[in-house]
């Protein structure tokens, strides 16, 4: 049996004055307002939202589950306990609200208080391309200029843009979008099916997941255009 012996605490005679209190979690910094404190040990309350769905859709992982790792608080400040334990899932587009119990220095503080919320290591993926085609039936494009090297998140994408009059030609319509192993097409902007209607220049991008392993070598992506008797047939009739 629990028995409460709370009579039997003297008065404090602690004060303290958190001016703000910042939160850092990877990016990005988080502001809630100061508090007067009148014990050394106190309470907070850290509501978190995965936003991760009003990010660009292509561009997010397939999996937008955030994970806190860990909660940090900078000194003077010590942490004395986290509820939910730790580690925390965090789906895309739930909120979750951590129960935050701090030890303040022993002198009477006047001051900020600052906490990072620690991200779940992630793995990265490193992708060299040398060259960037684009494949149009026998007609084949480099797209970059020069090579790329990038160091992208394991299970994430990355855009491709291109100038789409060096592979089709005015009122062309894409139907489809293909590229080789090991990358996967994910999705274009603007999306498929799409008419390359302006005369004067037609920029598109297109969402690429990375493979799951280190990669160097050529991107192509093979574009499937719709053909005359398809194209007149899905036009308005006028």
């Amino acid at each position: 049996m629990k028995i409460s012996l709370n009579f039997l605490k003297k008065k404090s005679n602690y004060s303290g004055d958190i001016t703000g209190i910042s939160i850092y979690w990877k990016n990005s910094m988080h502001g809630l307002p100061g508090r007067k404190i009148s014990e050394r040990e106190f309470d907070l309350k850290i509501p978190f939202t995965n936003k991760n769905y009003e990010s660009l859709s292509f561009l997010k992982k397939s999996d937008t589950t955030e994970i806190v790792q860990g909660i940090e608080v900078r000194s003077p400040f010590k942490l004395v306990s986290v509820e939910p334990q730790l580690p925390a899932s965090i789906k895309s587009g739930e909120s979750i609200e951590f129960n935050i119990k701090v030890s303040a220095p022993e002198y009477n503080y006047s001051g900020p208080l600052v906490l990072k919320m620690v991200p779940k290591p992630v793995e990265m993926v490193h992708v060299e391309l040398p060259d960037i085609i684009a494949v149009n039936g026998e007609k084949r494009v480099k797209v970059n200029e020069h090579g790329e090297v990038k160091s992208i998140e394991k299970g994430s994408n990355f855009e491709i843009s291109m100038q789409m009059y060096r592979i089709l030609t005015y009122n062309d319509t894409v139907k489809g979008v293909s590229v080789n192993k090991p990358f996967e097409f994910v999705g274009s902007e603007p999306k498929l099916p799409f008419t390359i209607d302006n005369k004067s220049s037609f920029v598109a991008s297109f969402y690429i997941k990375a493979p799951e392993f280190d990669y160097a070598g050529t991107l192509e992506l093979i574009f499937e255009k719709q053909n005359a008797e398809q194209q007149s047939a899905s036009a308005p009739a006028s």
